[in-house]
């Protein structure tokens, strides 16, 4: 009867996991549109011209601003990390493996893709997706290690609620830096 349960329970367990491919028509190079897909965020935020919260901390200083009305250089400057992947370039054509997590509850899925090389960048990309198959958050993580130098990168993205950006530097013989940049939208 134990064997009965824990045969059941892993059964339910996979069904709600699944490995594929996005819903979405493959493009050129199969990945989703993210560079697209944060030109629209741009086009939407300079229409709403939400009020920023922006948060900027360098080691153990902190400095905050709010922003009222953003200008479109502004919104620009904000989401221009994001609009810097471009998976749609020859060269990262099957790049990555394509991980597809669904929950069959809600709808909801997690779709990442992982770099098949360390050189690759950024090595990881996550996009959350809600049950009608939309982009609702992205992650983007990146890191670049040698004997010298060290840098990692992590961004992410919620839609219409904020940004993130955490960058760490090593230099061989010189203190770590980190610099964190929180930016909270507030539409009013």
């Amino acid at each position: 009867m134990k064997f009965f349960w824990i045969l059941l329970t892993g059964t339910i367990l996979f069904s709600s996991c699944k490995t594929g491919s996005s819903t979405t028509p493959p493009t050129g190079s199969g990945y989703r549109d993210l560079k697209g897909y944060f030109q629209e965020e741009l086009n939407g935020l300079e229409k709403t011209k939400p009020g920023l919260f922006k948060t900027v901390s360098l080691n153990t200083k902190h400095d905050s601003v709010t922003i009222s009305a953003p200008d479109s250089l502004q919104l620009h400057n904000m989401l221009a990390p994001f609009m810097d992947v471009d998976l749609h370039k020859p060269s990262l054509q099957g790049a990555y493996d394509t991980i597809l997590l669904a929950d069959q509850f809600s709808g909801k899925r997690s779709l990442m893709y992982k770099a098949k090389e360390e050189s690759t960048l950024p090595q990881e990309i996550i996009l959350e997706l809600d049950n009608a198959q939309h982009i609702t958050a992205v992650q983007l993580n990146k890191h670049v290690r040698n004997l010298v130098y060290e840098y990692e990168q992590n961004l992410e993205y919620q839609q219409n609620h904020h940004i993130r950006i955490t960058t760490r530097q090593r230099i061989a013989f010189l203190p770590e830096k980190e610099l964190d940049i929180k930016i909270a939208m507030m539409h009013l």
